[in-house]
């Protein structure tokens, strides 16, 4: 068996130079790659090698823009041999082995249309020598461009943009999607972008009702964007500034109602896995007003995981960065401590504290952030009766315990707290739901046009 092999550069940045690789090295523009080749068709991360346990030597595409070739046949992934020219982008290698390899032709993957081979799949009958497909069978890879078109700007921020945009596809399908796109200027700083795509592929195979879904992660000139599931309807933001302007306080089923399915969200997305079974540690660490929607259906949706930590994706540095709204952040998170799940759960208390009271608790107006920051550590909760008196005891213990400076005198998990809560809910034996929501925020947003 062969345990390593060479790439010699024929092109590129790279040229001349003749590489020697291990098993699951990572190809890609990115310095954090095994190999970084800083050249523009190279995506960040492009393409990985490895060696397989039957000794061939396998490249994969990690879902570049421009592409990976092996003998000029763009793939998804492919065996390597002795004399092979591999391509990343622009950049093409020979592959050079120790001795001539003894396997046969390159053979493209599965197509990716074919479903994921994942721990409870059935196992695969060994690969037969080829044969004539069927005239309906298909094969290789699928390479098809995806258009969208910018209607509007919904939002902008200091470093990027979200649009509401039309997807186009075969035969007249349209789809509308939101586009999130990074200005120019922060698309030339590499830890920002590799942060972007980080978020994209973070949350690309977090499914859930209570989550905004991820569709695509493309790339745009000298930029990048991500498609994902537009939402028709209200922020949280808007939702908190329409009491406001009306001078009437959210019921408390309707808040506690609200919670809970960020709850079921947050549950969902914290106990991640990945495919080999080992938790992704997944924290939102931004759970803010903005980054809550509510459509028109009336289901509640987390957004905007731009800087959720994840073990996979988390720089050695980043856990002394202070990173999220301000406003929201556990005692820990502003220490630029080690955050778990337990620091979503106190950002949720506050949003709980402002739904029920409309007091924003630890709002920064004019003081400095070391204040800000030095008042969320100190952790000092007002008593939620002094702004509503009618507060039942069972939402005061709950709201309470999600706001100890203590993280181990919270609720242990998401789903314990959403327990909590939906006992308090449907202790009668009914409560709110989604079409309850729906028809509260059509009726609220009415009158906030009135």
């Amino acid at each position: 068996m062969i345990h390593f092999m060479k790439l010699v550069f024929q092109n590129g940045p790279l040229a001349g130079m003749a590489l020697t690789i291990q098993s699951g090295m990572r190809i890609g523009r990115g310095s954090d790659n095994a190999i970084a080749i800083p050249e523009t068709t190279v995506s960040l991360v492009h393409a990985e090698i490895t060696l397989q346990p039957d000794g061939r030597w396998l490249v994969r595409d990690l879902g570049s823009t421009n592409g990976t070739f092996l003998d000029g046949q763009r793939i998804v992934s492919g065996e390597l041999r002795h004399g092979a020219q591999v391509a990343f982008g622009a950049n093409r290698a020979d592959c050079n082995m120790p001795a001539a390899s003894q396997f046969g032709r390159i053979e493209v993957s599965e197509s990716i249309l074919s479903p994921r081979v994942g721990a409870a799949a059935a196992p695969k009958a060994p690969r037969q020598p080829s044969a004539t497909p069927a005239a309906d069978d298909l094969t290789g890879s699928i390479f098809a461009q995806v258009t969208y078109f910018l209607k509007r700007k919904l939002a902008k921020g200091g470093m990027g943009a979200v649009y509401e945009a039309e997807q186009f596809g075969a035969e007249g399908f349209v789809k509308t999607v939101a586009i999130k796109t990074i200005l120019p200027q922060f698309a030339r700083h590499e830890s920002f972008v590799a942060s972007f795509v980080g978020e994209a592929k973070l949350v690309a195979n977090l499914v859930h009702p209570n989550i905004v879904q991820i569709h695509h992660l493309g790339r745009h000139g000298d930029t990048y964007f991500i498609a994902m599931e537009y939402i028709e309807g209200i922020s949280l933001f808007a939702f908190l500034s329409l009491h406001r302007q009306l001078g009437q306080r959210v019921p408390v089923e309707i808040a506690t109602y609200i919670i809970s399915r960020i709850c079921r969200g947050l549950e969902y997305a914290h106990a991640r896995c990945d495919e080999q079974g080992n938790p992704l540690g997944i924290v939102h660490r931004d759970l803010s007003p903005n980054n809550i929607l509510i459509n028109r259906e009336g289901e509640v949706k987390i957004t905007d995981f731009g800087v959720a930590r994840a073990r996979r994706y988390l720089p050695p540095d980043e856990e002394s960065l202070l990173v999220g709204c301000i406003e929201f952040m556990s005692p820990e998170q502003a220490a630029c401590g080690d955050v778990d799940g337990r620091s979503d759960l106190f950002s949720l208390g506050l949003l709980y504290y402002e739904l029920l009271t409309g007091i924003r608790v630890f709002l920064q107006q004019d003081d400095a952030l070391e204040d800000a920051v030095a008042r969320i550590q100190e952790c000092e909760i007002p008593n939620p009766l002094s702004h509503r008196p009618d507060l039942p005891p069972s939402v005061m213990k709950t709201l309470l315990q999600c706001l100890a400076r203590e993280r181990t005198a919270r609720p242990a998990t998401a789903g314990e707290l959403a327990y909590a809560l939906e006992s308090e809910m449907y202790a009668k034996g009914y409560g709110p739901t989604i079409v309850t929501l729906a028809k509260y925020v059509k009726d609220l947003r009415a009158a906030g046009e009135g």
